[in-house]
């Protein structure tokens, strides 16, 4: 009688063969998931811009991304947490302010000195050149595992709104308690402003107003509106003194495991994302004006005479800035603003 060991073995093999080619073939077609995490609401432009990379790139890429989206802190409580999810891998998207990057990478700040933009158009030609793109290559060099990929906005624009006084010029702002996010640049500009700079958590403002704790914000009428801090909040002086620039970050260890198609299929859905945040704060602002008076705000939009003295009010904080992280930077944004409005402007920048 023949030994049956040798054929068992190879019915083995052939089974282990065929199930190992099974599994790898279920690897092949499982999805790539992206899960984007932020504090904001559904009701934000931040939402908004994340469900437009969501269908952008599952249309591009049927079957092969799942992108979830978690608002309102339901992944990561805080900024830090959701900074130290992108840099191990456990989360792919989150976006942060200005301010909020602050604390990570200072230098970013030049974007928040006051004035810098003239309007939307300049911002975002800004934000969409070479000298964002080169601050995002310095980040990487950093080691700090974000790799930015869209800059959007998250608001509109800052504007000084306060609960009992009316401002319309520096000296309107002498003694008031103005909330600004964790960023001593702003907190800078405040001070050279004559008021008193309180950096406290988004969430905690609506309490600090109701226990007059603030006298103000240095924020947009949408979100003035939208926090429902106009049952404090009585007076809205428009001097767009900063874009609420939101900056979107992926984790840089989930990048590079990114087949190169994919890579170019998301980089398609940042630029919808970009889009559609920029397109949600412009089209917010007119109904949030229109409510804010509706409930008894005064609106008051700056001339160019005052936007000017405020703007010369807070030339030394250029200079705060080169003390402590040179002048590289600005001078970069300068150029790139000055090229943005001979591109925009033409005819205009020939006459000056």
């Amino acid at each position: 009688m023949s030994n049956p060991w040798p054929l068992r073995i190879v019915l083995a093999l052939i089974i282990i063969g065929c199930f190992a080619g099974v599994v790898a073939s279920r690897t092949e077609r499982a999805p790539i998931t992206v899960r984007i995490a932020f504090l904001a609401s559904r009701d934000d432009e931040d939402y908004f811009g994340a469900m437009a990379f969501k269908q952008t790139v599952e249309a591009l890429l049927p079957g092969r991304v799942d992108v979830q989206i978690f608002p309102s802190g339901q992944f990561c409580g805080s900024e830090r947490e959701c900074i130290e999810g992108l840099q191990s891998g456990v989360l792919e998207m989150h976006q942060t302010t200005v301010g909020g990057l602050a604390t990570l990478y200072p230098e970013v700040q030049v974007l928040d000195l006051p004035y810098t933009f003239p309007d939307d158009a300049v911002a975002e030609c800004v934000l969409d050149g070479p000298v964002i793109a080169e601050m995002g290559d310095a980040i990487l060099r950093d080691g700090l595992g974000l790799r930015l990929v869209a800059v959007g906005n998250t608001g509109g624009w800052r504007s000084f709104a306060t609960t009992t006084r009316q401002v319309r010029s520096v000296g309107d702002l002498a003694g008031l308690r103005i909330r600004t996010l964790p960023s001593a640049l702003e907190q800078e500009m405040v001070r050279e402003l004559g008021a008193a700079p309180m950096a406290l958590p988004w969430s905690e403002v609506y309490g600090a107003l109701s226990a007059k704790l603030l006298d103000g914000i240095k924020n947009s009428v949408q979100d003035v509106v939208g926090m429902k801090l106009d049952d404090h909040i009585r007076y809205l002086f428009i001097d767009r003194h900063a874009y609420m620039a939101s900056i979107w970050w992926y984790s840089e260890v989930q990048w590079r495991r990114l087949p190169p198609d994919v890579q170019a299929a998301f980089r398609e859905g940042f630029r919808a994302l970009a889009s559609e945040t920029r397109a949600a704060a412009k089209r917010r602002e007119a109904p949030a004006l229109e409510e804010f008076g509706r409930r008894g705000g005064i609106v008051v939009t700056a001339t160019a005479e005052e936007r000017a003295g405020l703007k010369e009010a807070t030339r030394e904080l250029r200079d705060w800035y080169v003390e402590r992280y040179g002048r590289d930077w600005p001078d970069r944004v300068d150029a790139a603003v000055a090229a943005c409005e001979a591109q925009l402007r033409p005819h205009a920048a020939a006459m000056e």
